[in-house]
């Protein structure tokens, strides 16, 4: 039998070769992993934030390890409207945050959330945003930044506002100094009660209100304001939030992260960001019903808005809504797009909402 003869060259070229697809085997082996800061509002305790955890634990589990989230609770990397130029620069991939704290990117912003007499229902501010123009509409402003928007959840109607005094209605409120988000919301309050609007973050709430720098809070919704454990300190609330009737919160992504993304891992987020959003909303709301008998359970004396006071409210909103129309044509044509929405909205619920109540 003759033996096999192979040239030293050979043996050589054999080797390389085995060499070169083991090394493309461990390669093909061990995938790129990408990973992303998330930088969110919310306080470690809230329940925004234990979903944002479990939506980056679901990302990693659905990519394969491929696609890691790490969330960061209000103030660890950056903090409110500055959260926004953190993710137009990269500074973090994403984040979360409320459409009123980017108004200083443009005024537009200052009316994408619910503002005083906007959608009543989350229902309403849901089909807007999910279903009619208003992520499109969102978008038109952030794209151009390099960022990419998102709706987050919906909190729905805000609590009110929580007091270690009794406020009993507009005339009370004046020269206090109330903690209330940016925009909107804030301008139609100070113009409304004479009050001062002070835009804190949570971190500082309750402190803020301990030692009298605040004389009342709003802060999202009941058992937002429960689990940031203003109970302790208020006992007193005024109901409801007339300033944000169906709040919403929203995603910021850097664009050009979310394009570097593999169209599998861009369908991931898009998904587990709808899978949130439902999540959240549902189950934050639920809690809204428990933290409502937890403030009467611990004595808190809940008064709500007079009829005059709600007209009054609503006299200031419509002057500085209309304000804002005038500002430029974009903030125009969404708060001009919302209230056609709601037109039909409302009109639908007329023939086609609740009746035990009528």
């Amino acid at each position: 039998m003759k033996l096999l003869s192979i040239k030293p060259q050979n043996i050589l070229f054999i080797m390389a070769s085995i060499a070169v697809l083991l090394t493309l085997q461990s390669c093909q082996s061990k995938p790129e992993v990408i990973k992303w800061q998330l930088q969110s509002q919310a306080t470690k305790s809230s329940t925004d934030y234990k979903e944002l955890v479990k939506m980056a634990e679901n990302i990693k589990v659905m990519s394969g390890g491929r696609f890691i989230i790490t969330p960061y609770p209000g103030g660890e990397i950056t903090n409110g409207p500055d959260i926004f130029n953190a993710v137009k620069v990269g500074k973090v991939q994403m984040g979360s945050g409320w459409p009123n704290w980017w108004s200083g990117q443009h005024p537009a912003w200052a009316v994408m959330n619910a503002g005083p007499f906007d959608f009543m229902n989350i229902d309403a501010s849901l089909m807007y945003f999910l279903a009619g123009e208003g992520t499109k509409l969102a978008n038109e402003l952030a794209n151009p930044e390099g960022v990419i928007w998102r709706a987050a959840w919906w909190p729905g109607m805000e609590f009110g506002l929580l007091s270690k005094k009794p406020i009993t209605g507009i005339n009370d409120l004046k020269e206090m100094n109330v903690r209330i988000g940016p925009g909107l919301p804030s301008e139609v309050l100070a113009a409304t009660t004479g009050a001062y609007a002070i835009p804190l973050v949570p971190n500082e709430i309750k402190s803020s209100l301990q030692n009298n720098s605040l004389d009342a809070v709003e802060w999202t919704s009941v058992s937002g304001a429960w689990n940031l454990g203003l109970n302790d300190i208020a006992k007193h609330a005024i109901v409801p939030a007339i300033w944000q009737p169906s709040v919403l919160a929203d995603f910021l992504i850097n664009q050009q992260a979310y394009q570097a993304l593999p169209g599998d891992l861009q369908a991931i987020l898009e998904t587990a960001i709808k899978s949130y959003t439902l999540t959240t909303t549902m189950k934050a709301k639920v809690e809204d019903f428990e933290a409502l008998h937890a403030f009467k359970n611990n004595g808190t004396q809940i008064t709500q808005w007079s009829d005059s006071d709600i007209e009054q409210w609503r006299t200031v909103s419509e002057k500085i809504v209309g304000e804002y129309k005038a500002k430029d044509e974009f903030t125009k044509r969404l708060i001009e797009s919302k209230q056609d929405f709601k037109k039909e909205y409302t009109l639908y619920y007329q023939l086609f909402g609740a009746y035990d109540n009528k």
